[in-house]
């Protein structure tokens, strides 16, 4: 869809901008979270707990991991207290049977990353190949489930999911899972089930519902030169707000075409000026082109302004001309 807002720009000889846009897109899917943050992002604590009570413990070791819950890589951040020394660590993905007590060794499971001692601020960049939890573990529907001590000990927030643990590589075979050995005083355990889609995000959370992430912008106001000499440069007095009508952050981007007079339809005789004539600017002057540039991030119900400058080139016949300015969604 195309909305096309009139402007004028002229050299006495007399020229136009028309800008254009692309969108709105709205992405499909509707789900309900518990926190704010299970659209978008995860915050998974860890920590060493009592074999017994299962439990964490007073003083063991913690770890805090943040990562996306939905995109085309698992990426986050790992931080671990109290693990030290030289040990080589690994954040894992531990899928379950339904006797998980005896058969522990998490088959089908995935090394996420590895580090040494305490990781600070790790960075996780991995392509897992595959959603968390898979399709084979038993906590996507545990019974009795992890919600409200229903098990026995457990009372996550979340009472379906994926583990993630830390464990020694030791207890890895040829660094993958299966586990090769039950350790569980060196392991630091899930404090909640988390999951993870290999994709495209598709929803936005707001007040607690994950609503279909809608991309689209709004345009007000277009650039006008009135009349100008050949070989000078002029700013004008008329800008363009750029305002996000979705319910995401949006990316806009900006891009042209020829400026093209009267008589170069006419005649075909060369009479237009070239794309970069016109520079434009929100936090900066950039040269406007053919590829689309992003003018920078519009938070929900937020806006930019940009302004316009143009340069004739000189000698430049004198003509009306008119150029289309194409700004395009990017969330």
């Amino acid at each position: 869809m195309l909305i096309g807002i009139v402007a004028m720009i002229s050299l006495a000889m007399f020229a136009s901008s028309v800008l254009a846009y692309s969108g709105p897109v709205t992405a499909s899917a509707s789900v309900q979270c518990t926190q704010a943050s299970d659209c978008t992002t995860t915050i998974l604590n860890l920590c060493a707990k009592d074999t017994n009570t299962w439990q964490c413990l007073t003083n063991g070791a913690t770890a805090t991991l943040t990562f996306g819950t939905v995109g085309p890589k698992f990426t986050g951040t790992l931080t671990t207290y109290g693990l030290g020394g030289s040990t080589e660590y690994a954040l894992i993905y531990k899928p379950d049977t339904a006797d998980r007590f005896t058969t522990w060794t998490g088959v089908g499971g995935k090394v996420i990353a590895t580090f040494t001692g305490n990781a600070v601020g790790l960075a996780i960049d991995k392509d897992l190949g595959m959603n968390l939890p898979i399709a084979g573990d038993w906590n996507i529907a545990p019974s009795p489930d992890y919600c409200a001590g229903r098990n026995g000990w457990d009372y996550y927030a979340h009472c379906t999911g994926a583990k993630i643990w830390i464990v020694p590589t030791a207890v890895l075979t040829s660094g993958n899972l299966p586990l090769t050995a039950w350790n569980p005083t060196t392991y630091l355990f899930e404090t909640d089930l988390v999951t993870y889609t290999k994709g495209s995000p598709t929803t936005t959370c707001v007040s607690g519902q994950c609503d279909p992430i809608t991309c689209g912008i709004d345009l007000s106001g277009s650039p006008g030169f009135d009349s100008m000499v050949q070989g000078t440069t002029y700013q004008s007095p008329q800008t363009t707000t750029v305002t996000n009508t979705g319910n995401a952050p949006e990316n806009p981007t900006i891009s042209g075409d020829y400026w093209y007079g009267s008589k170069y339809i006419t005649l075909g005789d060369g009479y237009w000026m070239p794309i970069g004539a016109t520079q434009w600017y929100v936090s900066g002057w950039n040269t406007l082109t053919s590829t689309s540039t992003s003018i920078g991030t519009i938070s929900p119900a937020g806006s930019a302004l940009v302004y316009y400058k143009l340069t004739v080139p000189s000698p430049q016949p004198t003509d009306t001309y008119s150029q289309t300015i194409t700004f395009g969604t990017g969330c």
